[in-house]
């Protein structure tokens, strides 16, 4: 049985137009992304909530301090921009038009290929 060839797969530099990533790859492997990417999340949750719970036992915060945490208006001028700038960075990636963007010499293939 030959194995399924995805263009998800590149053996050099994208030389042509860009690979159609969603396209080819199969629902199952984004579910697993997605599953992955979850659980790393709440894995976060759960080590900000530990760390808070040690700050609250050392007195270093009360225990409703980050609930009651009203941002100044500089800090709000900040998230606002972290905030932004992580959802600029989503979603460019998901609209940007899929022409070639690495201008590469064809014979730079050469160099990637992989033994048969």
């Amino acid at each position: 049985m030959s194995k399924p060839k995805f263009k998800t797969v590149r053996n050099g530099p994208v030389t042509g137009d860009e690979p159609d990533w969603i396209h080819d790859l199969p629902v199952d492997n984004m579910v697993g992304a997605i599953t992955a990417l979850s659980a790393e999340v709440y894995i976060l949750k759960e080590r900000l909530r530990a760390m808070e719970r040690e700050l609250v036992r050392r007195d270093a915060l009360t225990p409703t301090a980050v609930e009651e945490h009203e941002p100044t208006e500089d800090e709000r001028v900040d998230d606002q921009k972290e905030l932004d700038a992580f959802v600029n960075r989503i979603w460019t990636e998901i609209l940007r038009d899929r022409q070639t963007v690495a201008n590469v010499d064809p014979g730079a293939v050469d160099y990637f290929k992989q033994p048969e």
